[in-house]
């Protein structure tokens, strides 16, 4: 399978790190569609303001080959921002992505996400959201 192949609709498990700290946990539910990726996210907060609170994300981007790009956008600003970009690079196996994410002037950092197995076919036969189980 080529990663022009992959489809990356499916529920995503990922981490990224800030420069220094230890590295936060986030859900991904991803849809794509004609080389549109939409979705969302969910994290918590790490911050001191609102260290503890659940975060919601909207993501918007695009995917090109084994390249992506997105948009990260919170619900609520939190820190001062409340867009994050994200460039990444699919492996070649469709169920991995990483790169870099960038709040522009204030912080960057690399990021990991994992596609929870065998949730992208699944997802795209019944175009109906999975529950996963636990």
């Amino acid at each position: 399978m080529s990663r022009k192949d992959v489809d990356l609709t499916g529920h995503w498990t990922g981490l990224y790190n800030y420069p220094d700290g230890p590295p936060v946990p986030f859900e991904a539910q991803l849809r794509e569609s004609s080389g549109c990726v939409t979705g969302t996210t969910t994290e918590t907060s790490d911050l001191v303001a609102g260290h503890g609170q659940t975060l919601h994300a909207v993501i918007d981007g695009r995917r090109k080959g084994g390249s992506i790009r997105f948009l990260k956008m919170y619900d609520e600003a939190e820190g001062g921002y409340d867009v994050v970009h994200y460039d990444g690079a699919l492996h070649a196996d469709g169920n991995e992505i990483e790169g870099q994410w960038q709040i522009a002037g204030i912080w960057s950092g690399t990021f990991l996400m994992i596609r929870a197995t065998g949730t992208g076919r699944r997802l795209a036969e019944t175009e109906e959201p999975l529950e996963i189980l636990r």
